[in-house]
């Protein structure tokens, strides 16, 4: 029975790193995939030869391996978001005062706020497009909902090339 657990949890680490991998590469953070990609092949190869030494006379580690590699995968995806690693995009579109009122907070802690004056179905609207942490999103949309904002999207941004972005929101921090 310990060889199954073994198995099932080595299996286990080794998607969800694999998984946190792949997104670190579509993000640009290379290094990081590399050194993960080392663990990640040095458990696979003591996994899969263990299964696969003894596949015949007992299947149940081919189960215990599958099982595994489903779940590796949610963990994996569960892992990343918690991380929350890297930058995203949010564009707001709202009515000119309100956007006002948003840009302004956002600028006084030291966020970039880029504003672009748009026409929508029901006439001149303001866009806002705020660069913040990916861990800062739940709390940036809270925040965004206490206020008259029309319509907000969130894009993943793989890296900034010029500029940055220092700090971290806290809530209560935005004073709206």
């Amino acid at each position: 029975m310990i060889i199954y657990i073994l198995i099932f949890i080595a299996k286990l680490c080794e998607v969800a790193i694999s998984t946190i991998r792949v997104v670190l590469i579509s993000r640009g953070n290379r290094l990081v995939a590399c050194l993960l990609a080392a663990v990640e092949i040095t458990i696979w190869l003591i996994v899969t030869s263990t299964v696969l030494l003894g596949i015949t006379e007992d299947p149940l580690r081919a189960v215990a391996y599958g099982l595994a590699f489903v779940l590796g995968i949610y963990l994996g995806i569960l892992v990343e978001e918690k991380l929350a690693l890297g930058l995203a995009q949010v564009e707001v579109i709202a009515e000119f005062e309100a956007a006002t009122k948003i840009t302004a907070v956002f600028r006084e802690r030291g966020y970039g706020a880029t504003t672009f004056s748009c026409e929508g179905l029901e006439g001149h609207k303001q866009s806002i497009v705020l660069k913040v942490l990916r861990k800062d999103i739940p709390l940036t949309i809270s925040l965004l909902k206490e206020q008259d904002v029309q319509f907000v999207t969130i894009t993943d941004i793989r890296k900034v090339s010029i500029g940055s972005i220092s700090r971290r929101l806290v809530k209560g921090d935005l004073g709206i």
